[in-house]
C-alpha cells in the first residue's frame, strides 16, 4: 500500500514555475549564417525571421516552377 504526500506535488509545480520562469528571460534563438559574396558575410538573425524568410523564397520558387511546368506542357501539346 502507498501514501502519497501532496508536500512532494507543490514542490513539483514550484520547480516547472521556476523553469517557465527562466524560459520566458532567455534571449530568442539567433542563427548565424555566413554568405561569402555579401558585403557583410556573417549575419545573424531570428530564426522566426530566417524562417519567415525561407518560406517566401519556397512560395516564388513553387511559383515559379509551376509557370515553367505549365509552359512545357504547352510547348508538348504543340
Amino acid at each position: 500500500m502507498r501514501v502519497i504526500n501532496l508536500d512532494k506535488n507543490t514542490q513539483v509545480e514550484t520547480a516547472v514555475e521556476s523553469y517557465l520562469g527562466s524560459l520566458s528571460e532567455v534571449s530568442p534563438v539567433t542563427h548565424k549564417s555566413y554568405h561569402e559574396l555579401a558585403d557583410t558575410p556573417v549575419v545573424e538573425s531570428d530564426s522566426l525571421a530566417q524562417l519567415s524568410a525561407n518560406i517566401e523564397m519556397l512560395t516564388d520558387l513553387q511559383a515559379r516552377l509551376s509557370f515553367l511546368m505549365r509552359e512545357v506542357r504547352y510547348l508538348m501539346k504543340v
